[in-house]
């Protein structure tokens, strides 16, 4: 790749075209046809040559979430005999934190290393670095506005699930709370407003504050989420699923926000099902009428649930993560995860796993058949406004 051929995207960093031409002057010995860099999203940021197609961008993503389920891997490539081929390598900050990735189209002989388990050259180390740090310093990092709960301000979070084995684009998030005050880092949730919001007597105050930001940050951004999809899971609390109320509220509030609903769902514990059955039957039937979803979390395969399972609605189980610590030790957790696994599948939903501690889990996991992936260890939670401004370098067309 010669440093002249190089097409820039109108809103390109300054510092982001220069680690591109060092980095293709790093790699001049290898037979590079072209290249690109992407943000940790999957949006190019840069590219030479044509402009991408679908099928690379699917590919960074794929690469991307690889890089996040394994925090020891460099470089992602598919199996394949054809002589040139799509090599992604992981930028990732000197503490490790992935913030991007390069994506080559080369002749695979003139690369170093084997295929599929390339090392990084030393001086391409560097530079990947570097244009992480890039990366990072050209993301915006605003909160979103943050909401008085009880004289406590709060901002809302979103955490990626990621996908193990599934090739679809859609991207999950659950939304998280966040508190925003001297005695609380935003790193934090506030837990005294979680456990207020469990009582019968809140009326679900907390859950109509999450859904009226959510609501109003979906509306905001309606249009890049046509090109973009993606769909939201929203935590129900105790004192929300008892409030006769709180389904009115949620239907007039996606009406309003004209939001579509399948970008919405709810997520119940386990534990909520079997102590409020008919509560939780009644809030089901209400997100099949108005069309989302509900994701049953905490998920042991317990016998008092299991007819839950036969309502539309449930298009999700998130596993009990103490099932998922003990996976490799435990033939009953083993037994109980497949089994859900299994179900799931069966039944068209997805399934997902949380606190995975090892690659080593991850792969016994993505072999049972489970979709998803989700936790600290694999990708924080980051405020919902960066998630908007990440994608406004380029639109990403995804299947």
């Amino acid at each position: 790749m010669d440093a002249d051929d190089v097409t820039t995207i109108k809103s390109l960093p300054t510092k982001i075209e220069e680690m591109a031409l060092e980095i293709a002057a790093a790699i001049a010995d290898s037979s590079i046809h072209r290249s690109s860099i992407h943000d940790a999203t999957g949006a190019a940021v840069w590219h030479s040559g044509d402009a991408l197609s679908d099928s690379d961008r699917c590919f960074a993503l794929d690469a991307l979430d690889s890089f996040a389920l394994e925090p020891a891997r460099t470089s992602y490539e598919h199996d394949s005999t054809e002589p040139r081929a799509l090599v992604a390598y992981a930028a990732r900050d000197p503490r490790g934190a992935l913030h991007g990735a390069l994506v080559l189209e080369a002749d695979r002989l003139t690369l170093p290393g084997r295929n599929g388990d390339r090392k990084t050259p030393a001086p391409l180390v560097r530079l990947l670095q570097q244009l992480a740090l890039h990366l990072a310093g050209e993301q915006p990092h605003p909160l979103a506005p943050a909401a008085q709960l009880d004289g406590m301000p709060v901002t809302l979070f979103v955490q990626q699930l990621l996908s193990l084995r599934s090739s679809a684009r859609t991207r999950r998030y659950e939304v998280l709370l966040r508190a925003d005050s001297e005695e609380s880092s935003v790193s934090e949730a506030p837990r005294e407003l979680l456990a207020r919001a469990e009582s019968p007597s809140s009326g679900g105050k907390l859950d109509r504050a999450v859904l009226t930001e959510l609501f109003n940050w979906l509306a905001q951004n309606h249009q890049q989420l046509e090109v973009d999809p993606a769909w939201f899971s929203v935590n129900l609390s105790s004192g929300a699923l008892l409030d006769a109320s709180f389904g009115s509220f949620i239907e007039d509030a996606v009406r309003d926000a004209r939001i579509n609903p399948r970008q919405l769902g709810f997520e119940i514990r386990e534990t909520q099902c079997r102590r409020h059955p008919a509560e939780v039957a009644r809030f089901t039937e209400l997100c099949d009428r108005i069309g989302c979803h509900v994701i049953i979390d905490d998920f042991t395969f317990h016998s008092e649930v299991l007819q839950l399972l036969r309502q539309r609605a449930v298009r999700m189980l998130k596993i009990d993560p103490s099932l998922t610590v003990k996976s490799l030790q435990d033939k009953i957790a083993q037994a109980q995860i497949t089994a859900i696994s299994h179900a799931s599948r069966m039944l068209g939903m997805h399934c997902v796993v949380k606190r995975i501690e090892s690659p080593l889990v991850r792969q016994w996991l993505a072999a049972t058949g489970v979709d998803f992936a989700q936790g600290y260890l694999l990708e924080g939670p980051l405020p919902i406004t960066q998630l908007a401004s990440l994608r406004l370098t380029e639109p990403v067309a995804r299947r």
